[in-house]
């Protein structure tokens, strides 16, 4: 990990399953984020996941998890609508950058909670996110102050 002196830091990512947005073993730029941090919906980020998630899926050597946010706090998100999209607050995402469609062989429907969000990664199919972890204590959410820096994904 590599940091500059605009807070950016740099990360290889360990995993597929940002596919085919950001691939296995490629470098990826981060911008480091603190408590004023907003979060929105598309964002891809890096986060520290919950202790009662198993690790399947950290960056090497930093017990990080790269994923997009999907629900941003005070959002319903749910699985899936008639053509097989994701749907947030009643409208059908537009996701492009998904590896397979249906976008998600898991069902799911949650309010995110206040300060908390419902992330997943592009290559649906692999992906140890939010959908994995409904029966936590956080119902699959992560905490908004987990998360660590938003990525770049024109750079990566």
């Amino acid at each position: 990990m590599v940091e500059d002196i605009t807070g950016r830091r740099g990360f290889r990512t360990g995993s597929a399953a940002m596919e085919p947005t950001i691939k296995k073993g490629q470098h990826f730029i981060a911008r480091m984020v603190g408590a004023d941090f907003v979060p929105k919906t598309g964002e891809v980020i890096l986060y520290r996941p919950p202790a009662s998630w198993t690790d399947p899926s950290s960056q090497p050597d930093t017990g990080f998890r790269i994923a997009r946010i999907i629900g941003a706090p005070g959002n319903s998100v749910s699985c899936c609508d008639a053509t097989g999209k994701v749907v947030v607050n009643g409208r059908s995402l537009s996701e492009p950058y998904v590896s397979a469609h249906p976008a998600s062989a898991a069902d799911f429907e949650l309010d995110v909670p206040p300060g908390r969000l419902w992330v997943m990664g592009d290559n649906r199919d692999i992906s140890a996110d939010s959908r994995y972890y409904q029966d936590t204590a956080e119902h699959g959410t992560i905490a908004v102050s987990d998360v660590v820096g938003v990525v770049d994904t024109r750079s990566s």
